[in-house]
């Protein structure tokens, strides 16, 4: 294996780690976001509101992304092994 299959490879787990971290992390975000902007509005200063919202937010969505990162691994995974089994 030459560098530019290391290179290729690693593209290739950065783009799934990406897959993988991006919907959970830009929810959580956008609703730290707008909690803050409504608890500066309402001055609110209650830190638990925020830290109970954005752990049932991320929650959800791992639930509902399961299925995609589920596939995502192991797709990913087989592409990997295969790889594997070709230096031999």
């Amino acid at each position: 294996m030459g560098i530019d299959a290391a290179i290729a490879i690693t593209h290739e787990a950065l783009m799934v780690i990406l897959k993988i971290v991006l919907p959970p992390l830009g929810i959580t975000a956008l609703l730290s976001a707008a909690l803050m902007l409504f608890q500066t509005a309402t001055n609110i200063n209650e830190s638990t509101l925020q830290q109970d919202a954005k752990f049932f937010a991320t929650l959800l969505i791992l639930f509902v992304t399961g299925p995609a990162i589920y596939l995502a691994l192991r797709d990913y995974t087989g592409l990997i092994f295969e790889r594997i089994a070709m230096l031999q």
